[in-house]
């Protein structure tokens, strides 16, 4: 069959389903107090915190949960060197929830436990979930305002000033897998996935879970060693100043960069990585591409990770002083905040 071909095959069985995103990601951690300050440190917010587990969120409800690794809950072990366990995404409806359910039990074991959560494990052998969500409304970040020769959008405010990122979702995830042909047939026929852009030959493939969405929010790229991994898992933020100003703090705690910042040419994204202790990696981005059913995907023969990148993270000399043009920000920044609070003052 030709490649055109098996696309249009693909594409027939394509269905639409309302995804949510990704709900939560699971890992295990042989020490959840170096966990606990790697979250917190990363921005997420500690929803509860015991001897045995941990939950974080992000700013719209995604969930980070963190358990000993030697919970006998826990999904087993992906990848020896790793503690991730599984990722479970969000439904909107009900009966999409039934028909995974339905579709994936013909010739897979399916469990669904007492959170009303479904697990089972993809044709890669990746540990999945879902579970049909009732969202709450959520407060989203206000736009940024930029400012070009053609448009004034800020007039007589400064800019935003970061020192620490406060992630808004889980805009994406992303395995090393032995065979991405597999692993994006998965996903296109059971589960109505839509192909964004692929790297020819196998070497990779972005999938999206909804024909009007980000332009990926699942990858896989071909592993070397034939084995599964997770090469990382990506949190949306509002702006490429809260990547900088974010990551700049996050790295300035003592957390190792993985690579960047820098952009991505597909997707568009800006991104920085840094190390995740319990495996892979975690993202920073702002500014990906959003595509609709009208988008043509792309087959790539070149590896085009990035338009620009830093290897290391952006060094800064620890003189203990703040840089001149953040101070300058920070003291007008106060300054409104105390004439804001002025007139308060005034009515009581």
């Amino acid at each position: 069959m030709t490649q055109q071909g098996h696309e249009r095959q693909l594409q027939s069985k394509e269905e639409s389903m309302d995804f949510l995103g990704i709900d939560r990601v699971v890992f295990g951690a042989t020490d959840l107090v170096k966990a606990n300050e790697f979250f917190t440190q990363w921005g997420l917010v500690r929803k509860s915190k015991t001897s045995k587990a941990l939950m974080f969120e992000t700013g719209n409800g995604n969930q980070v949960m963190v358990k000993r690794s030697d919970d006998k809950s826990l999904p087993p072990k992906m990848a020896d060197h790793q503690e991730f366990r599984e990722v479970i995404y969000g439904l909107a409806k009900q009966s999409d929830f039934d028909h995974i359910h339905q579709n994936l039990s013909a010739d897979r074991c399916v469990e669904v436990d007492d959170e009303g959560i479904m697990h089972t494990v993809d044709d890669s052998g990746i540990p999945i979930g879902f579970r049909w969500v009732r969202e709450k409304p959520r407060a989203r970040p206000s736009d940024t305002l930029w400012n070009s020769p053609a448009h004034k959008k800020r007039v007589d405010v400064v800019s935003s000033v970061y020192t620490q990122a406060h992630p808004f979702k889980m805009g994406h995830i992303v395995f090393f897998v032995p065979d991405t042909q597999v692993a994006e047939n998965f996903y296109r026929q059971r589960l109505g996935f839509w192909l964004s852009d692929r790297y020819v030959g196998g070497a990779g493939v972005f999938l999206r879970w909804a024909k009007k969405s980000e332009h990926h929010n699942l990858f896989f790229v071909k592993s070397r060693t034939s084995g599964l991994a997770l090469h990382h898992i990506a949190f949306e933020v509002d702006s490429i100043h809260e990547v900088l100003g974010g990551g700049l703090a996050f790295s300035q705690k003592g957390f190792p960069t993985e690579v960047g910042p820098g952009r991505h040419p597909i997707s568009s994204a800006y991104f920085w990585y840094f190390k995740n202790p319990l495996g892979g990696a975690v993202e920073y981005f702002c500014d990906a591409d959003f595509v609709t059913e009208k988008w043509k995907p792309h087959h790539y023969r070149v590896n085009r990770f990035s338009e620009w990148h830093l290897n290391n993270g952006i060094e800064l000399k620890d003189d203990g002083k703040l840089r001149p043009s953040l101070k300058g920000a920070r003291e007008i920044e106060q300054q409104k905040k105390n004439e804001m609070a002025a007139p308060m003052k005034a009515t009581k």
